[in-house]
C-alpha cells in the first residue's frame, strides 16, 4: 500500500503512554506522546508473543505511522484512544515494526493490545 493511501487510513487519534514498573510491580506513566494519528482495529485474535510460540489473546491492533516515537525495544506501553471512540488502558503486549521491503525503512508499527 502506498504511503499516502496508508496515511489516509489513519483516522483515529490515540495517546501513547510509556510506563515504568516499580519493584512492587506497579506501573506509572513516565512519558506521554499525545494526539497521534493511527487506526485501531478491534477484534479478538490470537497472536504469537515470542518466538517460543506463546499464544496470547489480543483485543485490538493499533496501527501507527513510522514517526510515532515508539521505542519497539521498550517493554511497557499503554494506548488510549481518544477519537472517534474513547477506550483507555489498552495494554501493549507486542510491538511489530513493519518495514518497507523495497527501501528497508520503517513503514509503520502494529501494536498488539488487550
Amino acid at each position: 500500500m502506498s504511503l499516502p493511501a496508508f496515511k489516509a487510513l489513519m483516522t483515529h487519534t490515540v495517546n501513547l503512554r510509556k510506563l515504568s514498573r516499580n519493584v512492587a510491580g506497579d506501573f506509572s506513566t513516565i512519558a506521554t506522546i499525545p494526539n497521534l494519528k493511527g487506526f485501531v482495529q478491534y477484534d479478538s485474535t490470537l497472536v504469537i508473543k515470542e518466538k517460543n510460540e506463546t499464544f496470547i489473546h489480543a483485543s485490538a491492533i493499533v496501527f501507527l505511522q513510522d514517526n510515532c516515537g515508539i521505542d519497539d525495544n521498550y517493554p511497557y506501553w499503554m494506548v488510549d484512544e481518544t477519537s472517534p471512540h474513547t477506550k483507555s488502558n489498552l495494554e501493549v503486549l507486542k510491538v511489530n515494526r513493519i518495514d518497507d521491503p523495497q527501501t528497508g525503512d520503517t513503514h509503520h508499527f502494529e501494536l498488539i493490545c488487550r
